[in-house]
């Protein structure tokens, strides 16, 4: 059986690090929607560090988050 993969949707997702609070480390994410699915990994990365760059508390860490649709193959 073969099976085919679409890409249905990517996003950018960015970690944060909220410090210590109650002897945990808090960590947030936020993710971005709608980023093109022919988007280069170098552009999400440089997006990413915009971003970072601009927020409070920096970003810890980037993720290109990307959904397959599968199906079969006739």
């Amino acid at each position: 059986m073969a099976v085919t993969a679409n890409i249905k949707s990517v996003g950018l997702k960015i970690v944060s690090n909220y410090g210590e609070q109650n002897g945990k480390i808090v960590k947030k994410s936020k993710t971005y929607s709608d980023v093109k699915s022919d988007a280069s990994n170098e552009s999400i990365y440089n997006t990413y560090k915009w971003i970072k760059n601009m927020q409070e508390p920096i970003g810890e860490s980037c993720t290109k988050a990307v959904i397959e649709e599968l199906m079969d193959v006739a």
